[in-house]
C-alpha cells in the first residue's frame, strides 16, 4: 500500500470534468485506488463516488494505491493533480 497527500488546486473542485479525467487515469491501473477526504472514501474509477466526496478548492485528498503497479499510480495521479490537467 502507497499513499500520498495532496491539496485540491481546482478553483471550482473535484466536478464532472476533472473527475473524468481522473477516473479514466485510474482505470489505467491494475492496482485499487481509492480517493479520501477525511473519512470519507471514494473508489478511483467511481465517477459517483468521487462526485460524493464533495471536494473543494484546498481541501487535503489522499491517493491511496494497493497493487502492482502502486508506486506508478499514486505518481501518475499526484502529478495529474499538481500539474493542472484540468484537475
Amino acid at each position: 500500500m502507497i499513499s500520498k497527500k495532496i491539496y485540491l488546486r481546482e478553483i471550482h473542485g473535484l466536478h464532472a470534468r476533472p473527475v473524468a479525467k481522473l477516473v479514466q487515469k485510474c482505470k489505467n491501473f491494475e492496482s485499487k485506488i481509492t480517493i479520501c477526504k477525511g473519512c470519507e472514501k471514494a473508489d478511483g474509477c467511481s465517477v459517483l463516488e468521487l462526485l460524493m466526496l464533495g471536494a473543494t478548492e484546498g481541501v487535503e485528498l489522499e491517493i491511496i494505491a494497493v497493487g502492482n503497479d502502486e508506486n506508478q499510480a499514486v505518481e501518475e495521479i499526484t502529478e495529474l493533480f499538481e500539474n493542472g490537467s484540468g484537475i
